[in-house]
């Protein structure tokens, strides 16, 4: 019998710089990503997760123009270093500079296996 299994790790925080905006670049902001994982399952746990929030915490400190950008990166990262199963990834970027206001904006990235 095949097992499908499916790990969650909601509202990791990285701390980075994101915009295309110069203001943007001054300063850090906290950074909310979702990321899942979905693989098979042949009993135990298929990875610990604090070395995929360790891999994704790589990132703290960096700088992105885009939200997609982060996205595309984290999705990278993990796919290299847990290569088995399919990842996906929601960067959030909360409040952008944007009139009228938005609370926030994500992208989401799937890829893998």
């Amino acid at each position: 019998m095949s097992v499908i299994a499916s790990l969650e790790l909601q509202g990791l925080v990285l701390r980075l710089r994101l915009g295309v905006l110069p203001v943007e670049k001054i300063s850090e902001r906290d950074v909310p990503v979702d990321l899942s994982w979905t693989g098979p399952h042949a009993g135990g746990a298929p990875f610990d997760y604090t070395d995929v929030v360790r891999t994704a915490s790589r990132f703290s400190g960096a700088c992105f123009d885009l939200v997609e950008d982060l996205a595309e990166a984290l999705l990278s990262a993990l796919t290299d270093e847990f290569p088995a199963g399919t990842w996906r990834v929601r960067g959030r970027k909360p409040w952008p500079p944007v009139h009228p206001p938005v609370e926030c904006v994500a992208f989401t990235l799937e890829g893998g296996g």
